[in-house]
């Protein structure tokens, strides 16, 4: 079997969060050993990914500036489980996972890419610096650097990212989860004070500048005039 370590930020509720549960669930178990580590605490996703069998364990760094004993403690944990790639998620987890596993026996790395806005409008300070960092070590640090999207690929490079080890590999979702569903469009529109007959419009997303609520609401109040 293959034994790949996935290292990711946080498992809180979040898109790489949830790709990565998603990804997790459809491995091919015969082929594939897999165990998740997070580089801060457990969260909601640690549940879910913990239920379908996979180890999960955290390292418990606070969020912010990383702290560089954490360092040489996922080196130690790496070479323990000497697992045969590193797959990281998040800025963070591409720059300590990626400098972990080199160090712990230059196992082969692959980094997750997974938003297209880089502006210093809607990210924090210390996620662009570490972002740009990673851009620095994008040629050596990655065997291979994956998007989720196109624009995402396009952004990157335009920050600074090495072009070679760049491919789009696009979010898969599962149609029979997202159709039509009269039970559940019901109930949501009882618990919400909403008409059955109603038209509704709605956004899903965190609230972050990120996905750009304030965008919505203005194109909402102009179709409501």
């Amino acid at each position: 079997m293959m034994k790949i370590t996935h290292i990711i930020t946080g498992l809180s509720t979040g898109g790489a969060e949830t790709m990565l549960y998603k990804l997790l669930k459809h491995m091919d178990r015969s082929k594939f050993l897999c165990e998740v580590i997070s580089l801060t605490d457990l969260g909601p996703v640690a549940q879910d990914i913990k239920s379908l069998g996979v180890s999960v364990q955290a390292l418990g760094m606070s969020r912010g500036i990383p702290d560089p004993r954490y360092l040489w403690k996922l080196i130690r944990i790496i070479r323990r489980h000497q697992p045969c790639i590193v797959q990281t998620w998040m800025y963070h987890s591409d720059l300590i996972g990626g400098l972990s596993a080199r160090l712990a026996g230059k196992i082969p790395v692959i980094w997750n890419l997974r938003q297209s806005n880089l502006s210093a409008q809607v990210n924090k300070k210390l996620s662009l610096l570490t972002a740009k960092i990673c851009a620095w070590f994008s040629g050596i640090l990655p065997d291979k650097i994956l998007c989720n999207s196109e624009a995402a690929r396009q952004a990157h490079i335009k920050f600074g990212y090495q072009l070679g080890p760049i491919m789009v590999i696009p979010n898969g979702f599962d149609p029979s989860t997202f159709k039509p569903d009269a039970s559940a469009r019901s109930s949501v529109r009882q618990e919400l004070g909403i008409s059955q007959t109603a038209l509704v419009i709605g956004l899903v997303g965190r609230f972050d500048p990120q996905k750009d609520h304030r965008t919505f609401l203005q194109a909402m109040g102009l179709l409501k005039k």
